[in-house]
């Protein structure tokens, strides 16, 4: 499309659309007559709420609502001046998803779920059980903590709120750190040596540090290795033409909106699985590793083309791919100047 068409085309959909933005209404009558870019994120908001609702009503063991509601019950614990009663809008679904989770779990060792358990102990040791009427919900955490002492072979860490140890020698300075960001950068060449597995899943044991939203952690990364598939993958979203062919591992980052009960939360996915992702990428830096966020836009076809390709159900959202892989030494990267501090911060102060 040459310039003059360009300009056309955009008057043409200013005039189109100006009329639409002065109510929510008249927005929503816009997206239902002359676009569909929301269609997709709507179909995907409410199946992952339907999705959300259905196995907590069934199935009773949704490990996102467990999860949310352990992270409410830490908040709880951790408020000064302590609460004598709390939480007692969701402390019973909480247990009950605790139940029926540590009944089905296939590992009943694993870590999250124990997060759970001490931290439902912990509950009860500091409210007023009787006051709060919740024997019986007590009954059913002492009923699983005696089953987990049965299976115990050795001392655990609680996993409760703690005091954090402000002053450590082991972290690294600011100035490290600054170092360490501004070195990383968006690489496009790699050399052909095999990405190990081993390391990624180093560079991911530190990516899920990352603070998202209750703790619910709504995103998967899916990691490609064989040649190709990366290739097949990598050519789905815009940006990798030129430079593809010689990508060694590809990360699909993958957002899971059965997440939320609401849709209110539907953009949460986004946040916390970037949030990952810088974890990721910086982590990959520390063992020689470089990487390069790739875009994905919001593009009908290319979005069922990565359904299909990786197999995802309506509420699975692609946010973003990486490639990943040893830097070329004789590869650049763009300078890709900053903007400065004063740029992007604004400080507020009283009226």
């Amino acid at each position: 499309m040459n310039y003059l068409a360009r300009r056309a085309e955009i008057i043409a959909q200013t005039l189109i659309a100006k009329p639409f933005q002065a109510f929510r209404w008249t927005a929503a009558l816009y997206y239902t007559i002359f676009s569909h870019a929301f269609w997709r994120e709507m179909q995907g908001v409410l199946a992952g709420r339907v999705r959300y609702l259905a196995s907590v009503r069934s199935e009773r063991s949704n490990r996102f609502l467990l999860v949310r509601n352990t992270h409410r019950l830490e908040k709880g614990l951790l408020m000064r001046p302590p609460r004598p009663v709390f939480a007692l809008e969701y402390i019973r679904e909480t247990v009950e998803a605790l139940d029926a989770t540590w009944q089905t779990a296939e590992d009943q060792g694993e870590q999250q779920l124990n997060w759970a358990l001490d931290v439902a102990i912990r509950y009860f040791e500091r409210i007023d059980v009787a006051k709060a009427g919740l024997a019986d919900v007590q009954e059913v955490v002492s009923r699983i903590a005696k089953d987990r002492d049965s299976l115990r072979d050795a001392p655990r860490p609680t996993r409760i709120p703690y005091q954090r140890q402000v002053n450590r020698e082991d972290l690294p300075t600011a100035q490290q750190f600054h170092s360490l960001a501004k070195h990383r950068k968006s690489v496009r060449w790699y050399t052909s040596q095999p990405v190990p597995r081993a390391v990624i899943d180093q560079a991911l044991e530190t990516a899920v540090l990352a603070p998202t939203a209750c703790n619910r952690q709504p995103y998967r990364f899916h990691l490609l290795d064989d040649p190709a598939l990366v290739q097949r993958v990598a050519s789905i979203p815009m940006g990798t033409a030129g430079w593809r062919e010689n990508i060694p591992m590809l990360a699909v980052l993958v957002g899971h909106l059965d997440a939320y009960f609401s849709e209110r939360d539907r953009h949460v996915v986004y946040i916390d699985a970037s949030l990952a992702a810088q974890n990721f990428m910086l982590a990959l830096e520390t063992h020689g590793l470089s990487s390069c966020p790739i875009n994905f836009p919001d593009i009908e076809r290319r979005e069922r083309r990565m359904a299909k390709a990786l197999g995802l159900a309506p509420y699975e959202r692609p946010i973003m791919c990486l490639s990943i892989g040893y830097p070329d030494p004789e590869g650049l990267v763009a300078y890709s100047e900053k903007r400065v501090t004063k740029d992007v911060r604004v400080y507020h102060e009283p009226s």
